[in-house]
């Protein structure tokens, strides 16, 4: 009698098995975009303000390593963005602000572009920021 209650207890613990759940992070993952920018990248990019754009350009200090005539600016730690954006599309731009290491452009290394825009700007900021650097 006692084994079969054994047997019994053993039986109920095995059918509680199997049924995890998979769950996926909510932080950054090593790697990967912050998940401000995995809800953006890859998605055709907002419609955003260039006049607000332009704000968010001068407010995150963008001036002071990248060109770009419509900002006024002629930093050269990075790209000049009057030619690196030059025929890109919103999508690539966006990816460009919020995973800054996913192309590099050429003559420069990756990881000097802080890869925190996509997490420290809202998805608005950076809506506006691509509809300002469409303006180029």
């Amino acid at each position: 009698m006692r084994r079969a209650v054994l047997i019994v207890i053993f039986a109920l613990l095995l059918a509680g098995c199997g049924g995890e759940k998979t769950v996926s992070p909510t932080g950054s993952v090593e790697g990967q975009p912050p998940p401000a920018a995995q809800t953006t990248t890859g998605a055709t990019a907002a419609k955003g303000d260039a006049a607000a754009g332009k704000e968010v350009f001068a407010g995150n200090g963008c001036a002071s390593c990248h060109t770009f005539a419509p900002a006024g600016a002629s930093g050269t730690v990075g790209p000049n963005l009057d030619e690196a954006l030059k025929g890109k599309s919103p999508d690539f731009i966006q990816e460009s602000i919020v995973d800054p290491n996913a192309e590099v452009a050429s003559g420069f290394q990756p990881g000097i572009m802080p890869p925190t825009y996509g997490s420290d700007l809202t998805p608005k900021q950076i809506a506006d920021l691509v509809a300002f650097l469409q303006t180029g």
